[in-house]
């Protein structure tokens, strides 16, 4: 029986590649009918995963109906193309199991990715959230790497543990599904800023300061939201966050560094092809911080930044100006 993955970015081409090492046969759907050609004849995603020789045991469509004859489907869209990719064929979607890989808020309701595909699918959906620290490329070319599934019910999240696990890429599992979105999604927000901090040079002192700020911000949006705190201090969480705020792959420290330089975020975003999730997700976290009265003030300066202009040495001198408050402990 097939899996299939829909979406044919780095992230949905590395985990096809895995899951066809692994001796199944997938059916990987991409957007772009120009990319699904190039993958057909040349076997290689030279768009987002260059370098990676796809198995012949991955087959490519661009037809997305195609993907209703598989039983698992694994949905690696960017967070802001979930809703519209998945609606035309969600109401032949209820009996499969579903894994979500997208990782964000969409933008205007603010909701999280398994909310979405919930409210699309249904609530008797078999639906799971894939997170943790895993660069695409790094887990195409089987570097180690550990993960966790995320369902509110335990059989669905140790489903697609059995599906996906190996001693490559190591699965755990947790039913804690909002901590484990919103460590997702906010640490692409985060390492956002980690990127001005490497790209103004201001020192691993500095860095380290704001990983750990960012983590405590992180930890108390969930707090008001009713995660659990221990879900943070896990590969989904802390993990996460460290890898995207430090590591030479990540799209969003590349983008915050580029905005250090002093582009604009419009500019730097027409400049690639691939998604900066974080883009998207701090205007969501921003605007849903707001809503619950919980302060952020990283966000805050990274929405002022990216959306309303303002210059990045005008922020850096307000958040370390700003006066120490309880909600910082």
């Amino acid at each position: 029986m097939q899996t299939a993955v829909i979406g044919g970015g780095a992230w949905g081409t590395a985990i096809a590649t895995h899951l066809s090492r692994k001796g199944h046969q997938v059916l990987l759907w991409v957007y772009e009918p120009e990319l699904c050609q190039i993958i057909t004849q040349t076997r290689e995603n030279s768009y987002y995963l260059p370098g990676i020789q796809l198995p012949d045991t991955i087959n490519v469509t661009h037809t997305l109906g195609d993907v209703l004859s598989c039983h698992d489907i694994i949905v690696a869209t960017p967070s802001f193309a979930l809703r519209s990719t998945l609606a035309p064929i969600a109401g032949r979607m209820r009996d499969k199991h579903v894994l979500i890989l997208a990782k964000g808020l969409e933008t205007e309701t603010l909701l999280r990715m398994s909310e979405v595909a919930t409210q699309l699918l249904g609530q008797e959906t078999r639906i799971a959230t894939l997170s943790g620290p895993s660069f695409a490329k790094e887990v195409a070319d089987e570097v180690f790497t550990a993960v966790v599934v995320a369902s509110r019910i335990q059989a669905v999240a140790k489903h697609f543990q059995e599906l996906i696990h190996n001693d490559r890429l190591r699965v755990y599992t947790s039913d804690d599904v909002l901590g484990v979105e919103l460590g997702g999604a906010l640490k692409n927000v985060m390492a956002i800023g980690a990127g001005i901090i490497e790209g103004l040079h201001l020192g691993s002192n500095t860095q380290a300061a704001y990983i750990t700020r960012a983590l405590a911000e992180i930890k108390r949006l969930g707090k008001a939201l009713g995660a659990r705190e221990t879900t943070f201090m896990g590969l989904s969480g802390i993990g996460d966050l460290v890898l995207t705020c430090t590591g030479p792959l990540s799209r969003n420290r590349m983008f915050g560094i580029e905005l250090a330089r002093g582009r604009k975020a419009e500019e730097i975003l027409r400049s690639q092809k691939a998604v900066v999730e974080g883009y998207y997700t701090v205007d969501a976290a921003y605007r849903l911080s707001t809503s619950l009265t919980v302060e952020m003030p990283i966000t805050e300066q990274l929405y002022q930044i990216i959306y309303q202009g303002k210059h990045v040495g005008r922020s850096l001198e307000e958040i370390t100006r700003r006066v120490l408050k309880e909600e910082d402990v």
